[in-house]
C-alpha cells in the first residue's frame, strides 16, 4: 500500500512572488477592549465576545470538538495533554479524586455557564491531547456515542475507544471499549507494520463512513505517517491502510525530518491534506481507494517557511480579479506551527505564519499570499507567539468556510479571526486575547505566565470554543464584526 509519487514541487514564496503577484499581509496591531471592565478575563478584544468560561480543573488542554444537534444536545469533548509542569494529578471535583489528565466532556447547552459533566483519566501522565466523537452510530445497528482518544505514555503509543452513550444521564458508566496499538506486521514489506512507535497523535473518526483517519509512527518508517481504520465495529478497529511521502518509508530517499502531523480529511470529495513539521511540506492524498490512497500533490516550503500543522481546503465560487470562466478556483489555508524553542520569548529566527495556497490544478500548487500578527507586543510576552492551527471542523464534519472566516489559535496573541473572503489579500477582523487565569502556569521553566491558546473549534449555532495549553481553561466566544468581503 505505498503512496505513488507523480508530483513534488519545491519552491520558495518569493518565486512565486516574482511569477505570480503573491502579497504578504499582517494583521494590524491589537487594539484594547473598548470596556475592560465589561471583561474580566480579556487583555484585549476586537470584534469578539466571551460567552462562557471553564477552568476545565487547570488542567493542560489542547484537542477541542463541538458537536451540536437537537437530537442531542450540545457537547464539547476537550483533548488533554500530560501535566508537562509539575507531573502531579489534579483534583476532579466531581468525584473527589485526584486523577492524571485524560479527557473532559462539557455540557454547553448553556454556554454562557458551560458545565463539566466528566473527565476521563488516564492511568498515568500520559497525553491524550486528541479527541474525535460520532453520534447515534449505524455500522454497529448500536445507536451508540462513541469517543477515540489518543495516549502517549513512554514507549506506549495507542488509540482508545470509549462508548460515551450515558454522558448526560450516568457519566459514571462511560466505558473502554477497545483499543489500537499496531499496524499488521510486514504489511508494507518485511519487518514494515507492527505495534504503534513514536506517536500516536491525532485523528478524526468519520460519521459517514465509519473510518479513523490518524497519524501515527510504524516499523518501517522513519517518522509519523497516515493510517485509515475501520472501526464499523468498535470493538474490532480493522487497519485499512497507509499514506506517506517519499522519504519517510526506511530506505527511500529524499527525507528531511518530515512528519505527518495529522489528516485533514475531505471525504466527499475523496481528499485528504497533511502538513508535514519540520521540513516544510504539505500535501494531498486521493482516497478514493482507502486501501492504497495515492499521492497527488506534495509542495516543499521550507526555507523559508517552517513546518505545516493545519491544511484546510476551500473552495471559492467568486476571487476578486478572476473571471466566470475561471471558476470556482480552489484554495488550502496551510497554517504553521509555534512548537520550537524560538517561539519562545524573546523569539528569533523564522516566525511561523500562515498563508494559502491555490490547489485549483492538481499538478501545480502554488502560494499566493501570507498573513501573521505582528510580533511586537508579544515576543517578550511570554510563553509561544505564533499559530499553532485553525479551527478546521465545525459541528464535527470538514469546515468548508462558507462564511470565509477563519478561526485561528495563536498562543500568547489568543484568537484570531481572519477575512479569507480574498484568498490573495487575507485581513484580520477580529481577536479575542484572555487574561491567564489563577491556574495558569509557565509553558517552561525560565518562561512567564502567558495565556498558550493551542485549539478552537466551532459549532453550528456560530460559536467558537477555545482551550489553552497552560491551564486557563476553554473560552467560548462569538463573533460580533461584520461578515467577510465579498469577491468580485
Amino acid at each position: 500500500m505505498t503512496s505513488s509519487s507523480p508530483l513534488v514541487v519545491a519552491v520558495a514564496l518569493v518565486l512565486a512572488a516574482a511569477a505570480g503577484g503573491c502579497s504578504t499581509t499582517s494583521a494590524p496591531p491589537a487594539e484594547p477592549a473598548t470596556s475592560p471592565a465589561a471583561d474580566s478575563r480579556a487583555d484585549s478584544a476586537e470584534n469578539v465576545r466571551l460567552i462562557g468560561h471553564n477552568d476545565l480543573q487547570g488542567r493542560e488542554s489542547l484537542v477541542v470538538v463541538a458537536r451540536a444537534d437537537a437530537a442531542n444536545g450540545n457537547w464539547v469533548y476537550v483533548g488533554h495533554h500530560e501535566n508537562f509542569w509539575d507531573e502531579t494529578q489534579k483534583l476532579n471535583d466531581i468525584t473527589g479524586k485526584m486523577e492524571w489528565n485524560g479527557t473532559s466532556i462539557l455540557d454547553v447547552n448553556d454556554a454562557a455557564n458551560p458545565k463539566l459533566v466528566w473527565h476521563i483519566p488516564n492511568d498515568a501522565n500520559a497525553s491524550s491531547r486528541s479527541v474525535s466523537v460520532v453520534y447515534d452510530y449505524k455500522f454497529d445497528g448500536s445507536g451508540k456515542d462513541y469517543l477515540i482518544r489518543n495516549s502517549e505514555y513512554g514507549d506506549t503509543f495507542k488509540f482508545q475507544i470509549f462508548d460515551i452513550t450515558s454522558r448526560g444521564t450516568d457519566p459514571a458508566q462511560i466505558a473502554l471499549v477497545s483499543e489500537i496499538t499496531a499496524t499488521p506486521q510486514n504489511s508494507c514489506g518485511r519487518g514494515c507494520g507492527g505495534t504503534l512507535i513514536g506517536r500516536a497523535h491525532k485523528g478524526w473518526w468519520s460519521q459517514e463512513t465509519g473510518y479513523f483517519y490518524s497519524a501515527a509512527g510504524e516499523p518501517g518508517f522513519r517518522s509519523t505517517l497516515a493510517q485509515i481504520w475501520d472501526l464499523k465495529d468498535p470493538t474490532q478497529p480493522k487497519f485499512v491502510g497507509r499514506m506517506w511521502i517519499p522519504g519517510q518509508k526506511d530506505g527511500e530517499a529524499g527525507f528531511e525530518g518530515q512528519y505527518a502531523h495529522h489528516p485533514n480529511v475531505d471525504e466527499e470529495n475523496k481528499r485528504v491534506y497533511i502538513g508535514y513539521r519540520e521540513a516544510g511540506q504539505t500535501a494531498a492524498f486521493d482516497i478514493s481507494n482507502p486501501a492504497t490512497p495515492k499521492l497527488i500533490w506534495s509542495l516543499d516550503m521550507n526555507p523559508p517557511h517552517r513546518g505545516p500543522h493545519t491544511v484546510s481546503p476551500i473552495v471559492y465560487d467568486r476571487v476578486p480579479n478572476f473571471g466566470a470562466d475561471v471558476l470556482p478556483r480552489k484554495y488550502a489555508l496551510v497554517v504553521d506551527e509555534a512548537g520550537a524553542a524560538e517561539d519562545l520569548a524573546p523569539c528569533r529566527g523564522v516566525r511561523s505564519k500562515s498563508y494559502m495556497l491555490d490547489i485549483t490544478n492538481d499538478m501545480k500548487p502554488f502560494p499566493v499570499s501570507v498573513w501573521q500578527v505582528p510580533a511586537d507586543q508579544y515576543c517578550n510576552k511570554g510563553g509561544r507567539f505564533g499559530p499553532h492551527q485553525n479551527a478546521e471542523t465545525v459541528n464535527g464534519h470538514i469546515n468548508r468556510f462558507d462564511d470565509k472566516l477563519a478561526w485561528l489559535a495563536y498562543f500568547n496573541a489568543g484568537i484570531r479571526v481572519v477575512d479569507l473572503s480574498d484568498p490573495y489579500n487575507l485581513r484580520e477582523v477580529g481577536s479575542y486575547v484572555p487574561k491567564p487565569t489563577e491556574k495558569s502556569h509557565p509553558i517552561e521553566k525560565g518562561q512567564a505566565v502567558a495565556i498558550q491558546i493551542n485549539d478552537i473549534d466551532l459549532d453550528d449555532r456560530g460559536l467558537a470554543y477555545a482551550s489553552d495549553r497552560t491551564g486557563a481553561g476553554l473560552f467560548i466566544l462569538q463573533y460580533t464584526g461584520t461578515s467577510a468581503r465579498q469577491g468580485s
